[in-house]
């Protein structure tokens, strides 16, 4: 039986193995530029991880709370100064006073929440006025992008259907909470090729890499490397290499908060 989330204590050693390979500088990008519109003094990233987004707003800012439920990924997250703090806890329930937060980011994180719509709804409570909700992911619904993981794996795929909100229910959550001004952009764009045995050395291919392989059934993952390697011989007996494609859209939904009027 699949699980349903992943015990990232388990990976938090290596996970940052996949900044090596792709730093997701639009990510970055976007997130600054969205910042720096509220004038944000302070900043709390939800499913903060290994304190990649930290990293890049803390300085923006005179307080960044970096939220996650790993422990073991907090300890990981370069604190360079007082400006950041970091909280063990669920973003299902933030220890936030009401209207205390300018700017909040949720990136590759939204799916690992139990009920990703409560985080939404509430964000609005400790907002300040004009502050920002950033939600940052995948939006596997649509069928635009392309991933071997999913032609493979498809139990994979069928999951992520299931864990990932998209991008039309975020701005519908974000309308019913009261947000205004939502933005939809796709803010980085993930492309690589791999050519035969070549997807052997993928990264994203070993178990511990995504959460799309570390949530399978031991069976599951057994019969995607299975249908790999067999695509992987079928090409070299024909003369014609198999092609494994990535082609992935990582989308931004921006809300925020209005200022109230008497």
């Amino acid at each position: 039986m699949s699980r349903r989330f992943v015990d990232y204590d388990r990976i938090a050693e290596t996970y940052d193995q996949r900044y090596s390979l792709n730093r997701l500088d639009g990510v970055a990008k976007a997130l600054e530029e969205r910042l720096g519109k509220t004038e944000a003094e302070t900043i709390l990233d939800v499913g903060c991880g290994t304190g990649r987004w930290l990293s890049e707003l803390a300085p923006k800012s005179s307080l960044a709370v970096g939220l996650d439920r790993s422990l073991e990924m907090l300890l990981r997250v370069p604190v360079a100064d007082g400006r950041a703090a970091l909280v063990c806890g669920s973003g299902e329930s933030i220890p936030l006073a009401d209207s205390s937060i300018d700017f909040v980011t949720c990136v590759n994180a939204i799916h690992h929440l139990a009920a990703p719509s409560s985080f939404v709804l509430n964000a609005e409570r400790f907002l300040r006025p004009r502050g920002a909700l950033a939600v940052v992911g995948l939006d596997p619904h649509p069928g635009r992008d392309r991933w071997y993981l999913y032609d493979y794996f498809p139990e994979a795929r069928e999951l992520d259907l299931r864990r990932y909100p998209s991008a039309e229910q975020l701005k519908e959550w974000m309308r019913a909470s009261g947000l205004e001004n939502i933005e939809t952009v796709a803010v980085e764009r993930i492309r690589r090729r791999f050519v035969g045995g070549e997807i052997l050395e993928d990264y994203f291919l070993q178990r511990k890499a995504s959460s799309q392989l570390a949530i399978l059934s031991d069976e599951a993952w057994a019969q995607g490397l299975q249908r790999i390697r067999r695509a992987i011989q079928k090409g070299a007996q024909e003369g014609a290499p198999t092609i494994f494609e990535v082609d992935l859209a990582l989308v931004l939904v921006c809300g925020s908060k209005p200022v109230a009027t008497s």
